[in-house]
């Protein structure tokens, strides 16, 4: 908890109790929720939370790096913990179990900045992976014993 702190605040921003709430959130349940999941979560703790605040903080969250964004079938977006400390903060993508929803993380990449493919200088990408975790893959296997 204390480096998703670190990273809000190194980017400048205020650690809120509703972006504290958040983190503990998504720290808890390591799965990717939806701004409604949130929503309903922080409606618990806070009187007043309409659905714009929480895409604000849960895109905050985003851009300072203590989440990602999750794009799933017909374009539904959830948002996930990144798993990666910050001292280790490097370039890296995400996994996440199409069963469970765990995340887990990838190193590998084999693009860069500034490479040239079919014509095109890159400037960024997002790459997301999907997959089935072993905890999945083992119940699969137990269910048809």
């Amino acid at each position: 908890m204390n480096e998703a702190y670190t990273l809000i605040r190194g980017a400048g921003l205020k650690l809120t109790p509703r972006r504290r709430e958040m983190v503990a959130l998504f720290l808890q349940t390591q799965k990717p929720l939806s701004p409604l999941e949130v929503q309903d979560h922080l409606k618990l703790h806070f009187r007043q939370c309409g659905l714009p605040g929480v895409y604000r903080n849960l895109e905050t969250l985003a851009d300072c790096g203590v989440l990602f964004r999750v794009v799933g079938f017909a374009r539904e977006r959830s948002y996930a913990l990144c798993c990666r400390p910050v001292q280790e903060h490097h370039h890296h993508h995400h996994i996440i179990c199409s069963s469970c929803g765990k995340v887990g993380q990838v190193d590998q990449c084999g693009y860069h900045v500034g490479m040239m493919i079919e014509g095109f200088r890159l400037v960024s990408h997002v790459v997301q992976l999907s997959g089935i975790c072993d905890s999945c893959v083992s119940k699969e296997k137990e269910g048809f014993s």
